[in-house]
C-alpha cells in the first residue's frame, strides 16, 4: 500500500512534496535492509516490511503502538484490518529471517559514521547504557524474567504530605535492555546496538556477554580510537579488565565507596581520596535539564586499581561550587595532563544524557513496552524495527535540519517565544510526521 504511494509521480501540493519526500529519505535508508531481505523472504514480506514502518511512523499511541491488531488497519484500510494483522504476522514469524540482519545494518551504519567523525577531527564517544522493558500486566509471553520497575520506583518516591511508602524494590515482568550509541560532542547520536535479553527460560542471557560480543566486534572490525562513556552501573573490575584487554578507551562514572590507589596517598575509598584534590579550574555552565546556569569546578589526579596496579587511569572529580549535587567522579584510561583534556572527560560525560532520552523516547513514543507477542524470537524482530525507526528520526535530525524545521513549522505548529527559539525536539518531529503522513494518505485515497 504504502510502496505504492512512493511511486506515484503526479504530486501538486507542497505539503505532498514534503510527504513524497519523507518516504523517499526512508526508502534510501532502508535500501540496504530490504536488500538483505529480498535475498531470504517472498518479496510480498519485504513490501510489508516497509509498509509496516510507515504504519508505526502513522500509529502513535503510547500503550497500544505495536498492538498488531492496530497496526493491521494502516497496512490494508480499515475495512481490512485483519488482513493487515496477518501480513504483519507472517513477516514476524518468518524462519527465514532474523534481528539480526538489522544489527548487522546498524553495525555498518556505525562504521561509517565513525569514518565521517574521524575525518572531522572529532573524538567518537559510543554512550552505554541499561534499561529495562516492564511487562507488567503480562504473564505468559515467552522469554519474561523479573526486571526491577523503573516506573513503580518513581511513583512510589517519597512526596512531603503524603503517604511515604516501603523503600524495598518492586520487581515486575519484562526484559533486560542494553543499547549502545554513537555520537560524538556537538553531535546528535544514532543507534550501534540494541539488545534485549532474558535471564530465564531456553534464551537465557548474562548482560556481561553483550559487553564482552560487542568489544570483540569493535577490536576486529573497527579498531582504536572510540571513548567509551559509561555509568555507574558499569563501575567494576572487570569492565576495566575488558576494556584493557580489547584496547578500547574507557571513560567511567566512579563509585565514591570503591576503593583506588594513589601515589603519594595510598589506598582509599574515592571520596575520601578525592578531599586531597583541590580545584584547579571553574566554569559556568547550562544545566539543559534544569534550565538553570552552575557553577563547578574540576581536579585531577593519576590513579591506580587495586586489582590492576600496573595500569595507569585518570580520576577527574566535578563538583558544585554551591555543594547543591555531589561531586562527580569520573574514572578514564585517557591520560589527563591540562584542564582543557579534564573539561573534554567532563562535557564526554555529560553527553552521555542522550541515551536516557532515546530510552525515554521509545517508551513514550515509540510505544516499545507495548508489543504482545507469545513467543521471544517475533518481539525480538519487531523491537528491532523500532530501533530503525528511531535511528531514521535521528538521521533526519543530523542530516536535513532545514526540512526537518519546515516540516515541524506546517505539522506541528506552536505558538510562544519557548517553542520557536528552542532546539528541534524528536518529539515534535514525532508529531509533524504522523500528522504529515496523515494528510499525504487522506489526499491519495480520497479519489
Amino acid at each position: 500500500m504504502h510502496k505504492a504511494f512512493l511511486q506515484n509521480n503526479d504530486i501538486k501540493s507542497s505539503k505532498s512534496r514534503l510527504s513524497h519526500l519523507l518516504l523517499h529519505k526512508l526508502d534510501l535508508y532502508l535500501a540496504d535492509v530490504q536488500l538483505s531481505l529480498d535475498s531470504v523472504l517472498d518479496k510480498r514480506l519485504v513490501r510489508t516490511f516497509y509498509d509496516l514502518i510507515v504504519a508505526i511512523l502513522l500509529h502513535r499511541h503510547n500503550s497500544m503502538g505495536l498492538l498488531l491488531s492496530e497496526l493491521g488497519g494502516y497496512i490494508c484500510g480499515f475495512s481490512h484490518a485483519p488482513a493487515g494483522t496477518k501480513r504483519i504476522s507472517n513477516l514476524l514469524r518468518s524462519k527465514k529471517w532474523t534481528s539480526t540482519i538489522i544489527d548487522n545494518f546498524l553495525f555498518s551504519q556505525t562504521r561509517k559514521r565513525l569514518e565521517s567523525l574521524v575525518k572531522q577531527g572529532k573524538r567518537p564517544l559510543m554512550l552505554w547504557d541499561d534499561s529495562r522493558l516492564e511487562k507488567a500486566e503480562s504473564w505468559f509471553l515467552e522469554g519474561l524474567c523479573s526486571v526491577e520497575s523503573s516506573k513503580a520506583k518513581r511513583l512510589t518516591r517519597i512526596k512531603k504530605g503524603y503517604y511515604s511508602p516501603p523503600n524495598k524494590r518492586i520487581c515486575v515482568p519484562g526484559y533486560h535492555w542494553t543499547s549502545t550509541l554513537l555520537s560524538a560532542l556537538g553531535e546528535s547520536v544514532s543507534v550501534c546496538q540494541m539488545s534485549w535479553w532474558t535471564t530465564r527460560g531456553k534464551y537465557k542471557e548474562y548482560g556481561r556477554n553483550i559487553m564482552f560480543r560487542m568489544l570483540e566486534k569493535l577490536q576486529a572490525q573497527v579498531g582504536k580510537g572510540i571513548l567509551h562513556v559509561l555509568d555507574r552501573g558499569y563501575a567494576n573490575e572487570w569492565t576495566i579488565e575488558w576494556f584493557t584487554n580489547f584496547e578500547q578507551d574507557f571513560l567511567v562514572r566512579w563509585k565514591k565507596n570503591h576503593l583506588l590507589i594513589h601515589s603519594t596517598k595510598g589506598k582509599k575509598q574515592t571520596h575520601l581520596l578525592a578531599r586531597s584534590f583541590k580545584a584547579r579550574s571553574k566554569k559556568i555552565v547550562l544545566d539543559s535539564q534544569r534550565k538553570i546556569l552552575k557553577s563547578i569546578s574540576i581536579a585531577w589526579t593519576q590513579v591506580q586499581h587495586p586489582s590492576f596496579e600496573d595500569i595507569n587511569l585518570s580520576l577527574v572529580i566535578v563538583r558544585d561550587t554551591k555543594n547543591y549535587q555531589s561531586p562527580l567522579y569520573l574514572l578514564t584510561s585517557l591520560p589527563v595532563e591540562s584542564a582543557k583534556d579534564a573539561w573534554e572527560i567532563c562535557h564526554s560525560y555529560m553527553h552521555r544524557w542522550n541515551i536516557e532520552q532515546a530510552f525515554r523516547f521509545a517508551k513514550t513514543e515509540l510505544a516499545i513496552e507495548s508489543p504482545r507477542l507469545w513467543f521471544f524470537e517475533n518481539t525480538l524482530k519487531l523491537l528491532a524495527i523500532v530501533t530503525l525507526i528511531y535511528d531514521f528520526l535521528m538521521k533526519l535530525i543530523r542530516n536535513w535540519p532545514s526540512i526537518i524545521k519546515i516540516i515541524i513549522n506546517q505539522f506541528a505548529h506552536r505558538t510562544g517565544n519557548r517553542c520557536q527559539n528552542a532546539l528541534t525536539p524528536i518529539y515534535r518531529l514525532r508529531t509533524a510526521i504522523q500528522n504529515m503522513l496523515w494528510c499525504y494518505f487522506a489526499q491519495q485515497n480520497s479519489g
